[in-house]
Protein backbone atom coordinates (compact mmCIF):
# COMPACT_ATOMS: atom_id res chain seq x y z
CA UNK A 1 0.00 0.00 0.00
CA UNK A 2 2.99 2.39 0.96
CA UNK A 3 4.35 1.68 -2.73
CA UNK A 4 0.67 2.91 -4.16
CA UNK A 5 0.66 6.22 -2.29
CA UNK A 6 3.50 7.63 -2.37
CA UNK A 7 3.25 8.31 -6.50
CA UNK A 8 -0.33 9.95 -5.34
CA UNK A 9 1.51 12.20 -2.78
CA UNK A 10 4.58 12.91 -4.92
CA UNK A 11 2.04 14.15 -7.46
CA UNK A 12 0.28 16.36 -5.13
CA UNK A 13 3.52 17.73 -3.70
CA UNK A 14 4.21 18.96 -7.35
CA UNK A 15 1.10 20.29 -8.33
CA UNK A 16 1.24 22.56 -4.92
CA UNK A 17 4.64 23.34 -6.09
CA UNK A 18 3.81 24.80 -9.41
CA UNK A 19 0.95 25.99 -7.66
CA UNK A 20 2.87 28.18 -5.55
CA UNK A 21 5.83 28.90 -8.17
CA UNK A 22 2.82 30.06 -10.43
CA UNK A 23 1.65 32.71 -8.16
CA UNK A 24 5.37 33.56 -7.92
CA UNK A 25 6.03 34.40 -11.17
CA UNK A 26 5.95 37.96 -12.78
CA UNK A 27 4.57 38.97 -15.89
CA UNK A 28 5.90 42.06 -17.41
CA UNK A 29 2.86 43.11 -18.93
CA UNK A 30 1.16 44.63 -15.59
CA UNK A 31 4.61 46.69 -15.07
CA UNK A 32 4.35 47.71 -18.52
CA UNK A 33 0.50 48.77 -18.29
CA UNK A 34 1.29 50.75 -14.74
CA UNK A 35 4.41 52.80 -16.50
CA UNK A 36 2.25 53.73 -19.58
CA UNK A 37 -0.36 54.82 -16.56
CA UNK A 38 2.40 56.64 -14.98
CA UNK A 39 3.43 58.85 -17.84
CA UNK A 40 0.01 59.26 -18.90
CA UNK A 41 -0.83 61.00 -15.93
CA UNK A 42 2.83 62.93 -15.67
CA UNK A 43 1.84 64.22 -19.47
CA UNK A 44 -1.21 65.36 -18.02
CA UNK A 45 0.27 66.95 -14.93
CA UNK A 46 2.63 68.88 -17.71
CA UNK A 47 -0.31 69.70 -19.87
CA UNK A 48 -1.90 71.28 -16.97
CA UNK A 49 0.94 73.31 -15.73
CA UNK A 50 1.39 74.64 -19.29
CA UNK A 51 -2.15 75.42 -19.13
CA UNK A 52 -1.73 77.87 -16.22
CA UNK A 53 1.45 79.53 -17.53
CA UNK A 54 -1.41 80.14 -20.67
CA UNK A 55 -3.42 81.44 -18.35
CA UNK A 56 -1.13 83.81 -16.84
CA UNK A 57 -3.27 83.18 -13.56
CA UNK A 58 0.11 83.29 -11.21
CA UNK A 59 -1.99 81.05 -8.42
CA UNK A 60 -2.76 78.13 -10.95
CA UNK A 61 1.10 78.51 -11.96
CA UNK A 62 2.71 77.85 -8.41
CA UNK A 63 0.42 75.28 -7.69
CA UNK A 64 2.31 73.26 -10.41
CA UNK A 65 4.82 73.22 -7.79
CA UNK A 66 5.62 71.30 -4.92
CA UNK A 67 5.88 73.33 -2.06
CA UNK A 68 9.90 72.49 -1.87
CA UNK A 69 10.24 72.48 -5.17
CA UNK A 70 13.26 75.06 -7.22
CA UNK A 71 13.45 76.64 -10.26
CA UNK A 72 16.12 77.68 -12.42
CA UNK A 73 16.17 80.75 -14.53
CA UNK A 74 19.48 81.79 -16.91
CA UNK A 75 21.57 83.77 -15.38
CA UNK A 76 19.80 83.75 -11.88
CA UNK A 77 20.04 82.05 -8.65
CA UNK A 78 17.96 79.18 -7.79
CA UNK A 79 14.70 80.18 -6.87
CA UNK A 80 12.82 78.40 -3.95
CA UNK A 81 10.08 79.14 -1.45
CA UNK A 82 8.93 82.92 -1.70
CA UNK A 83 11.27 83.37 -4.07
CA UNK A 84 9.89 81.05 -6.37
CA UNK A 85 6.45 82.30 -5.69
CA UNK A 86 7.31 86.11 -6.26
CA UNK A 87 9.14 85.16 -9.77
CA UNK A 88 5.95 83.27 -10.57
CA UNK A 89 3.63 86.11 -9.56
CA UNK A 90 5.75 88.56 -11.62
CA UNK A 91 5.98 86.93 -14.89
CA UNK A 92 2.20 86.41 -14.35
CA UNK A 93 1.71 90.51 -14.26
CA UNK A 94 4.15 91.05 -17.21
CA UNK A 95 1.82 92.05 -20.07
CA UNK A 96 3.83 90.70 -22.19
CA UNK A 97 4.51 87.42 -20.98
CA UNK A 98 3.45 84.17 -22.87
CA UNK A 99 5.14 80.67 -22.76
CA UNK A 100 4.49 78.00 -25.53
CA UNK A 101 5.88 74.27 -24.66
CA UNK A 102 6.94 71.80 -26.84
CA UNK A 103 7.05 68.52 -24.95
CA UNK A 104 9.75 65.80 -26.35
CA UNK A 105 10.08 63.35 -23.82
CA UNK A 106 8.40 62.45 -20.57
CA UNK A 107 9.50 59.30 -18.46
CA UNK A 108 8.53 57.73 -15.53
CA UNK A 109 10.83 55.45 -12.55
CA UNK A 110 9.85 52.54 -12.46
CA UNK A 111 9.01 52.90 -9.05
CA UNK A 112 6.41 55.55 -10.40
CA UNK A 113 7.34 58.15 -7.57
CA UNK A 114 9.64 60.26 -9.79
CA UNK A 115 9.28 61.43 -13.38
CA UNK A 116 10.47 63.91 -15.79
CA UNK A 117 9.85 66.16 -19.02
CA UNK A 118 12.13 67.50 -21.58
CA UNK A 119 11.64 70.11 -24.69
CA UNK A 120 11.61 73.47 -26.14
CA UNK A 121 10.19 76.53 -24.83
CA UNK A 122 9.25 80.48 -26.52
CA UNK A 123 9.50 82.48 -23.92
CA UNK A 124 7.71 86.52 -24.52
CA UNK A 125 8.62 89.08 -21.87
CA UNK A 126 8.93 92.52 -21.16
CA UNK A 127 12.72 94.05 -21.28
CA UNK A 128 13.09 95.00 -17.46
CA UNK A 129 14.88 98.24 -18.61
CA UNK A 130 12.74 99.30 -21.67
CA UNK A 131 9.65 97.05 -20.61
CA UNK A 132 9.48 96.55 -24.86
CA UNK A 133 9.23 92.99 -25.59
CA UNK A 134 11.85 90.12 -25.90
CA UNK A 135 11.45 86.80 -27.25
CA UNK A 136 13.88 83.65 -25.55
CA UNK A 137 14.01 80.25 -27.22
CA UNK A 138 14.98 77.35 -25.55
CA UNK A 139 15.18 74.04 -23.84
CA UNK A 140 13.86 72.86 -20.25
CA UNK A 141 14.36 69.35 -18.00
CA UNK A 142 10.98 69.26 -15.52
CA UNK A 143 10.98 66.80 -12.61
CA UNK A 144 8.10 65.89 -11.29
CA UNK A 145 7.20 63.93 -7.82
CA UNK A 146 4.29 62.03 -7.11
CA UNK A 147 2.08 63.17 -4.37
CA UNK A 148 0.25 61.39 -1.20
CA UNK A 149 -2.51 61.95 -3.17
CA UNK A 150 -1.21 60.44 -6.58
CA UNK A 151 -0.99 63.53 -8.40
CA UNK A 152 2.95 65.38 -9.95
CA UNK A 153 3.95 68.30 -9.12
CA UNK A 154 6.88 69.97 -10.02
CA UNK A 155 10.52 69.79 -7.68
CA UNK A 156 13.12 71.40 -10.30
CA UNK A 157 12.23 73.11 -13.03
CA UNK A 158 14.96 74.17 -15.11
CA UNK A 159 15.59 76.03 -18.24
CA UNK A 160 18.38 77.25 -20.27
CA UNK A 161 17.94 80.13 -23.23
CA UNK A 162 19.79 78.81 -26.54
CA UNK A 163 20.86 82.58 -26.86
CA UNK A 164 19.88 85.72 -25.28
CA UNK A 165 16.80 86.97 -25.43
CA UNK A 166 15.92 89.58 -28.78
CA UNK A 167 13.64 92.32 -29.05
CA UNK A 168 9.89 91.48 -31.07
CA UNK A 169 6.74 93.22 -32.07
CA UNK A 170 3.81 92.29 -31.33
CA UNK A 171 0.71 91.72 -33.19
CA UNK A 172 -1.98 94.13 -31.60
Amino acid sequence: MLVKTFPIKRAILLIFALIILAGCSQSSAPAVASQELDIKSLRAAQDAAIEAFASKNADRMVSAYSTDASLMFPNSPILQGEDLRAAIKALAADPNFSMRFTTDKAEVAKSGEVGCTRGTYTMTMSDPNTRKPLREKGKYVTIYARQADGSWKMIEDINNADAPAIPVALAK
